[in-house]
């Protein structure tokens, strides 16, 4: 078992169980429990740059110093931040945070208690003098994936197509620029499922520092908005934004950066929200076409197409739900 023989890489105490956790797209993910303590380890995908790590430990190292609950990452025997197996491939170890994951989230409460932890988050990051080295290339890189579809569309059915055109028009009315916000780190990746909650709902730690980029911060909630404030999941045809959920975000997410939101700054994450699930729509439509890169749920779809073509139908009806002025 492969991830039995990586751990040799690190000093640890006898190990008791390795299992997979989680449903991440990316990596994949095992929770290993030892006689000395519990952690993560995960398999890097190959899209993620070496220099991701020292990111992750740049950043990580801050928040947790300005008391923000994040993975610690582990360095290996010989002080690096990952170890490769005899294939090649990336491995790392993090300390596990107790808390609870979840993939949706339908009341007010907790959505405002995500959007206070993440508030408290881009507060500290915006203090931040760090410029990132390792983030993937074109990632939230909107006006580059969207030209990406317009590459791969022709190969689409003729409905995805449609949606695809679509996504090709709205997208420019929607771009965000420094006029409106100045940029800074970011985690690059707020789905639900990177936070972590107490069995009372609380918020209480951030995971997944894979995605840390320079950005606007308003991309970053906008993305958050799309998966928090979403009742059903993201391969949902149906899925729609709920106003209430957002309402209590923003409020949360005010009460973290310790100010109240202007009606400018509130519009614009609600801009942000509704460009965010049609680049998703975007990378999801990609991936049908070029089938090589996100993960897919076996025991509900037969290949990685078909849950791709649910993720992007479910994303463009999200977006085409959201209001802005």
């Amino acid at each position: 078992m492969k991830s039995r023989t990586i751990l040799s890489s690190w000093q640890l105490d006898e190990v008791i169980t390795i299992a997979p956790v989680g449903n991440g797209l990316i990596n994949t993910t095992y929770k290993v429990a030892t006689l000395g303590g519990v952690f993560v380890l995960q398999k890097i995908h190959e899209i993620i740059p070496d220099a991701a790590a020292v990111d992750m430990m740049t950043v990580t190292s801050y928040l947790a110093e300005h008391g923000l609950k994040v993975p610690k990452l582990i360095l290996t025997n010989d002080g690096q931040p990952f170890a490769v197996d005899g294939e090649g491939s990336r491995w790392r170890l993090y300390s596990w945070i107790e808390g609870v994951v979840v993939n949706a989230i339908d009341n007010e409460e907790m959505t405002r208690e995500a959007g206070k932890v993440v508030g408290k988050m881009h507060g500290l990051l915006a203090k931040l003098d760090y410029t990132p080295a390792g983030s993937i290339p074109h990632f939230h890189e909107t006006e580059y994936i969207v030209n990406e579809l317009q590459t791969v569309s022709p190969e689409l059915s003729s409905e995805l197509a449609t949606i695809a055109q679509d996504i090709i028009d709205e997208v420019p009315k929607l771009l965000l620029d420094e006029s409106r916000q100045k940029k800074q780190v970011i985690h690059g990746d707020l789905k639900i499922s990177n936070l972590l909650f107490d069995e009372a709902g609380k918020a209480v730690g951030v995971i997944d520092f894979d995605t840390i980029l320079e950005h606007f911060s308003a991309v970053d909630l906008g993305d958050a908005l799309r998966s928090w404030c979403n009742k059903t999941s993201e391969d949902d045809a149906s899925a729609v934004i709920d106003e209430g959920l957002c309402e209590a975000a923003l409020a949360g997410y005010a009460e973290g950066l310790g100010r109240a939101l202007t009606t400018d700054e509130r519009n614009l994450y609600l801009r942000a929200t509704k460009l965010i699930a049609l680049e998703l729509a975007s990378r999801f439509l990609i991936d049908v076409v070029r089938d090589n890169y996100f993960g897919f749920d076996s025991a509900r779809y037969p290949d990685r197409r078909s849950h791709n073509i649910a993720r992007a139908i479910g994303q463009y009806h999200l977006a085409q739900s959201i209001k802005i002025s």
